[in-house]
């Protein structure tokens, strides 16, 4: 089964590409609409033929946005999407990067290392 991780901003998606346990940091997109986040998710998920998305649900902030695109990809789009608790991913992420010495510009990736 092939993955699909998102870690999902208002602004940015990270993506993450799994064939088993271990992701790998794939890509981070800039959005302007809730329009253009579905139909980027989907383009990717049909090139990298994802079998399922993984996507990051916060306990505040966007949360209620998220279910209302998590929503809209299971009936409109017909994906397969499972939800993940995801407090403090970002932050996580960006603490790794520094303890393996990435340095600011290749950290500008966070969202795809916490996806």
């Amino acid at each position: 089964m092939r993955y699909l991780g998102i870690d999902f901003g208002l602004r940015k998606l990270g993506f993450a590409v799994s064939a088993g346990e271990i992701a790998t940091p794939f890509c981070v997109i800039h959005v302007k609409s809730e329009t253009e986040a579905l139909v980027k998710i989907n383009e990717i998920v049909k090139r990298e033929k994802a079998d399922k998305i993984i996507m990051g649900l916060p306990e505040s902030g966007i949360r209620k946005k998220i279910l209302k695109i998590v929503k809209k990809l299971k009936s409109v789009y017909k994906l397969n999407v499972e939800l993940f608790a995801e407090t403090l991913s970002t932050k996580l992420a960006e603490r790794e990067m520094i303890a393996l010495g990435l340095g600011r510009k290749k950290r500008r990736e966070e969202d795809a290392y916490s996806a």
